[in-house]
């Protein structure tokens, strides 16, 4: 069953594509998440975010020319059209398509009108994938919360089990398993410190 957080994530996704802000290519581009680098759409994401915006900027600073250079105006807004879409900015591609239709019709008051509106789209997005990778980035430490307890407060427990025993450093405790009491290998200090991380095992003494 999906945690209140997750539900939400779920739903902020699906959104996100309902609304036409992100495609299929974003969705791809999550599946590449994994262990190793569970961050890497975020990431990816980020450079987008930071690429465009400086290709966004070559745009203003050629419009604001007394004789505008459209041809270079229509490679920028190319490579934009590229970087959009590989991390499925939906929207944001489409702006920059409309803005690079009026380059080529060399209508500046339309450009112009074009390009606020691709600033518009591109800071909408930002600001809902900064959130929806906020949420994305809590239910992971959730997770890693709850699969990997802090190892401080697994050796306070530990300790306070022996400590509760008065069984000291050099001494041995049993084991005995949750399910079934059966009686388990011995162990010392050191041994009951991972079995109390594991949440697994009983401490119990002789």
């Amino acid at each position: 069953m999906e945690s209140t957080l997750q539900q939400q994530i779920s739903a902020m996704k699906q959104s996100l594509l309902d609304e036409g802000f992100v495609d299929g290519h974003f969705v791809e581009l999550e599946l590449l998440d994994d262990g190793d680098n569970p961050q890497f759409t975020e990431e990816i994401v980020a450079l987008f975010f930071v690429d465009s915006a400086h290709l966004i900027a070559d745009v203003e600073k050629e419009l604001a020319n007394d004789h505008i250079n459209y041809v270079k105006v229509d490679k920028i807004l190319h490579q934009f059209k590229g970087s959009s879409s590989s991390v499925g900015a939906n929207r944001v591609r489409l702006q920059g398509t409309k803005l690079r239709e009026s380059c080529k019709d060399g209508d500046v008051e339309s450009l112009k009108v074009s390009l606020k509106q691709l600033k518009e789209e591109h800071a909408t997005l930002k600001e809902k994938l900064d959130t929806y990778f906020q949420l994305v980035k809590e239910l992971r430490s959730e997770k890693k919360t709850v699969g990997h307890p802090n190892k401080e407060h697994v050796e306070m427990l530990a300790e306070n089990q022996l400590t509760k025993m008065a069984i000291t450093k050099d001494e041995e405790v049993d084991v005995v398993k949750v399910t079934g009491n059966e009686p388990g290998k011995v162990v010392t200090e050191e041994e009951a410190v991972k079995l109390v991380s594991d949440e697994s095992v009983l401490i119990g003494a002789n």
